[in-house]
Formats: structure tokens, C-alpha cells, sequence
């Protein structure tokens, strides 16, 4: 009898789990939103993805940003050549996200400061780094207005620096899946970069949690 009642307990234990974080106590806080944004008439806030873009990656073919809807991307702009301050930020990445899981449903993207910047530059700075990470793209953007419409809409409007000429700054940017922005992490800090190495799980699971009230 008593074996019977651990064995259903066992059973029943994910079933437990999810209850216990179904329950409005134990909800998790979610993650704010940068951004153009409207307000309808229910009082719901839509935030503006960040803009469409085209690279090339460091294997020559040609990428949209909107090709990467349906994932959370995290954002890291770079001098090429890569100096001493890039090749920290890319030592960091490696150090926090090589052990994240399902690099299939996230992308890191290092995107050169500059747009004539050359294939075999982005190759060069791939194979420095962590070939390994499939899912890690170096780009070149295809067009000098379009970078700057996107390093503007996503870095300087929202405060997060006071003109272009402050890029490559010493921040990540996390997008989510439909390309909106997220979170700021200052790429300096160790707890800075655990939390983007959690948010990025909270991201891939956000459609699927349900959320505490913020009490103001």
C-alpha cells in the first residue's frame, strides 16, 4: 500500500510543480518593453519591433532581422577589427551562454559597427570566438541607413546611449520573439550576465507562464 502511494505520488509530482506555479503567489514578474509603443482603447500596450535590416553573415549569405521572428536574439554591436574591448564582450558571451540550452529557438547576433565591414573580417572573428555556437551570426549590414535607422531605433532612442558615436557601447540587448525590445545588460558586470543568461530562458518559456500584477 505504501509503495503504491509513492509511486503515485511520483506520478503526480509534475503535475504538482505546475499547480504550485500556476498559483497567483508564485507568478513571475515580466520582463519590460523598449520602444515605440501604442495604447488602445482597453488600455493595451503594443510596442514597434525594432526595423527590418539585411545582412550578410560571416558565410556570405544574406540575413533579414525579420527572418529571426520567432526568436529571442540577443544583440551585440562590435569594431571590426576587434579591439580589446569587443574581444571581452565576446569572451563574456561565450563564458554565459555556451551552456544555455535549444540554441535551435535563440540567436546571438555581433553586428559590425561599421557596413563595409568584409566576409572574410566576420569569418575571422567567427572562428575566434565559439565556432561551435551554430546559432552566434556576425553581419555586415548591406546598407549604411539602414544600420543607422536600426542602431538609432534600438540604442539611442530609448536612452540607452546619446548619439550613435557612443556604439559599440558595453551593453547587450535582448529582443524577444517578435523582435521587441526587451532588456539592457551591461556586459561588464557578472551579475548583469547571469541575468541575461536567465532571461533568455524566461523569453523561450514567456508565451507559456502566467504573470504576477507589478504593484505600483
Amino acid at each position: 500500500m505504501r509503495k503504491g502511494f509513492i509511486l503515485l505520488l511520483i506520478l503526480l509530482f509534475p503535475s504538482i510543480i505546475y499547480l504550485l506555479f500556476s498559483l497567483g503567489e508564485h507568478h513571475v514578474e515580466k520582463i519590460g518593453s523598449f520602444g515605440d509603443f501604442k495604447v488602445n482603447e482597453l488600455g493595451d500596450t503594443s510596442y514597434v519591433p525594432v526595423p527590418d535590416i539585411v545582412f550578410t553573415n560571416q558565410n556570405g549569405d544574406v540575413m533579414h532581422m525579420d527572418d529571426f521572428r520567432g526568436k529571442p536574439v540577443v544583440i551585440d554591436v562590435i569594431d571590426v577589427p576587434c579591439d580589446e574591448a569587443c574581444g571581452k564582450k565576446g569572451v563574456t558571451l561565450v563564458n554565459y551562454l555556451n551552456e544555455v540550452p535549444e540554441r535551435e529557438k535563440w540567436v546571438v547576433l555581433s553586428i559590425g559597427r561599421r557596413s563595409e565591414v568584409t566576409v572574410e573580417e566576420l569569418k575571422q572573428l567567427q572562428k575566434a570566438h565559439l565556432p561551435e555556437m551554430d546559432n552566434w551570426y556576425f553581419v555586415t549590414a548591406e546598407d549604411e541607413m539602414e544600420l543607422t535607422a536600426f542602431l538609432d531605433y534600438v540604442f539611442v532612442q530609448p536612452g540607452n546611449v546619446a548619439t550613435l558615436e557612443d556604439l559599440p557601447g558595453k551593453d547587450f540587448v535582448l529582443l524577444d520573439q517578435q523582435g521587441i525590445i526587451r532588456a539592457y545588460f551591461d556586459s561588464r558586470i557578472h551579475k548583469e550576465n547571469r541575468k541575461l543568461e536567465d532571461a533568455i530562458k524566461l523569453i523561450m518559456k514567456e508565451p507559456f507562464m502566467p504573470w504576477k500584477e507589478v504593484k505600483k
